[in-house]
């Protein structure tokens, strides 16, 4: 079965990741996750595991769309619990990735702190979400500054820094969400232990 795997992300300061993942409860650097240094904090790639990945039609590097599609990361340690997509066409995006991860997507509902109506597709121990904006919010601006791709990542913790939700396309349930950095920084949606 299809599994997300892996999620590098650029930050200018890793220290201030370090900190927001520790206050989350966070005990050691998730595995999952990889934080290169970068200008601009932004999730550059998710990953795979188990999925046929060359089924995919892969537009070019340079395409909007191009970070919609996963990298195929044979690495078998944990897995986050969700990977939010931001996409300007859910149902292309879902017959983009259909050859690889499935069809099984079921609506999540519209999240206010992304600013977009929700898709939820289970692919193992994780979620797999595609966010289109329904808002000029973040998802929005994440989408016109990076092109269609990761933007948010969920994982298991609790934190009193942050925006609180009562909902989330993850669980349905309550959820902290952290940006990272300003403005189109990455976010992370930590959601109470299973």
């Amino acid at each position: 079965m299809p599994e997300i795997s892996h999620v590098r992300i650029a930050v200018p300061d890793q220290g201030t990741l370090s900190r927001i993942l520790r206050e989350g409860g966070t005990t050691m650097f998730p595995q999952w996750l990889y934080a290169e240094p970068g200008d601009e904090a932004r999730v550059l790639w998710w990953g795979v595991r188990s999925a046929p990945v060359q089924a995919l039609d892969l537009p070019s590097a340079d395409a909007p769309r191009f970070g919609l599609f996963p990298r195929p990361i044979d690495d078998w340690t944990e897995a986050p619990r969700a990977v939010v997509l931001g996409t300007v066409d859910v149902e292309r995006a879902e017959a983009d990735l259909e050859p690889a991860l499935g069809s099984a997507w079921h609506d999540a509902g519209e999240d206010a702190i992304l600013g977009a109506r929700c898709r939820r597709l289970p692919l193992g121990r994780s979620d797999l979400i595609l966010a289109e904006p329904t808002t000029e919010g973040y998802a929005a601006a994440c989408l016109a500054r990076f092109g269609e791709g990761p933007i948010a990542v969920a994982l298991d913790g609790t934190t009193r820094s942050g925006r609180i939700a009562h909902t989330n396309p993850v669980t349905a349930g309550p959820a902290t969400y952290v940006r990272i950095g300003p403005a189109t920084a990455p976010t992370l949606i930590f959601l109470p232990a299973r």
